[in-house]
């Protein structure tokens, strides 16, 4: 991937000074269509974050995943998530009542078999019926929040609280509507946080002050020191 990255340019990698001297345009050009092959370079990269920080024993000494062994620390970390993480993945792709054996298929491929098994015996991701008609979607959105989402950030958070550091876990279940949202109904409806509703209110994009600090008193956060 590094030498594929290096060939979108002119430059030698050993010469820092043509490096230096690369347009941000041409690094983000260059970013782009190694985010694009990635996959097809190496299969390990996947789709989702091809590009992303990996261990190497020297810059970065430890995955911070229940994978490997877990460095002692003492810094504070903020870990923050919305209600529904996955609503604009699930009601962005499925916008129809997504059938039960549609749902079964995407969670035995993503998860496998034993798994699998294990999560659609729970009341809690088991598909319902909605007005007389079968859709997965509400239980795929449940099952998608909490397992790329929530159950990793908490894992996380307990994980560094027990290594030393205090760990402050809260979930957004007020927001404000992300413009990448905008066009998804579940992420506009009541209700609904989807996955970036929370960056207008952190970061103030918000239309006024006036609405940012509403937004602000409004925001309710489930806070856990471990």
């Amino acid at each position: 991937m590094q030498n594929f990255f290096n060939k979108q340019f002119s430059c030698n990698p050993s010469d820092s000074g043509c490096a230096s001297s690369l347009s941000v345009s041409d690094i983000l050009k260059a970013s782009d269509t190694l985010y694009s092959q990635a996959m097809f370079l190496d299969p390990a990269a996947g789709q989702g974050e091809p590009i992303r920080p990996l261990r190497d024993g020297q810059l970065i000494s430890y995955t911070l995943t229940t994978s490997s062994p877990f460095p002692q620390v003492s810094k504070p970390i903020l870990v923050t998530t919305v209600a529904n993480e996955a609503g604009p993945t699930v009601y962005g792709g499925f916008t129809s009542p997504l059938p039960e054996q549609d749902y079964l298929q995407i969670v035995y491929g993503t998860l496998g078999t034993s798994r699998a098994d294990t999560i659609l015996s729970s009341q809690r991701y088991g598909v319902q019926t909605y007005g007389g008609v079968t859709d997965a979607r509400p239980s795929f959105e449940k099952m998608g929040t909490d397992y790329l989402w929530k159950c990793s950030s908490w894992t996380f958070s307990r994980t560094w609280a027990s290594k030393g550091g205090p760990a402050y876990v809260g979930m957004y279940v007020l927001g404000a509507t992300h413009p990448a949202n905008g066009g998804i109904p579940f992420c506009t409806s009541n209700g609904s946080v989807c996955h970036q509703d929370d960056i207008p209110i952190v970061v103030g994009f918000l239309d006024s002050a006036a609405i940012f600090a509403q937004f602000s008193d409004a925001i309710t956060l489930v806070w856990n020191r471990e």
